[in-house]
């Protein structure tokens, strides 16, 4: 009888565990995904912002959306904050067209907390019709600049320029689905400049007067926030 027992036991074990060692396999996405085991808390949320319009009919405008990561072992004295460049979002930050990992879960690595934005009018960020006309940068435009400058560009050394990935002699250019990947994260731009950096100091103010002192991280349209 307690043989009997004792296998009962066994194969109930093994019921019970089969659902946890199945689990233990990361599961196999149809897209690109990255490993996030160094971060301990991941969420969001809106900061700044003000009421704007006639009394009963009032929106908020300038509030911009933040997203921030922890890492599992906080090993910096100041967290990150990160802003993207001109057409770009948050998802600037996040990984790569080709699917890499991006910068924000690289300094999570290294020890840092981060907070990302979407700028002010842009992405998350909301637009109103009233903020002003927006443009968008061509796929043309984005390959001059970016991409395929090696063959597109029309200053000199422009033959260094070979780390955009992909191969192939479409590399860099539309209809390259690594190309595609990366357009297709290209959002509206509004056009005042003025309009655009007023918007960032109220916000980016508002964003550290919440989380404290912090390293400002900018790329390209946004370098003269930081100043």
């Amino acid at each position: 009888m307690s043989n009997v027992i004792s296998r009962i036991g066994l194969l109930l074990s093994m019921f019970v565990l089969a659902p946890a060692l199945a689990r233990a396999e990361p599961p196999k996405l149809p897209v690109p995904a990255i490993d996030q085991s160094a971060v301990a808390q991941r969420g969001y949320f809106y900061v700044g912002g003000t009421y704007v319009g006639e009394p009963g009919k009032e929106i908020m405008q300038g509030q911009i959306y933040v997203e921030v990561l922890a890492p599992k072992d906080v090993r910096r004295p100041y967290p990150l904050v990160l802003i993207h460049g001109a057409a770009q979002t948050a998802t600037n930050w996040m990984g790569t067209p080709d699917g890499r990992k991006g910068w924000a879960e690289y300094f999570v690595e290294q020890g840092y907390i981060v907070y990302m934005i979407d700028q002010p009018m842009r992405g998350r960020s909301a637009w109103h019709p009233a903020d002003g006309a927006t443009r968008m940068f061509s796929a043309q435009q984005e390959q001059f600049q970016f991409t395929s400058v090696a063959t597109d560009g029309t200053w000199p050394g422009r033959e260094k320029h070979t780390q955009w990935p992909g191969e192939g002699p479409n590399k860099g250019k539309k209809g390259d689905p690594i190309f595609d990947a990366f357009y297709a994260t290209q959002v509206e731009t509004v056009t005042a400049p003025e309009v655009t950096q007023q918007r960032n100091q109220e916000a980016g103010a508002a964003l550290l007067d919440k989380i404290g002192p912090a390293i400002v991280l900018t790329h390209s349209q946004s370098g003269p926030l930081a100043g």
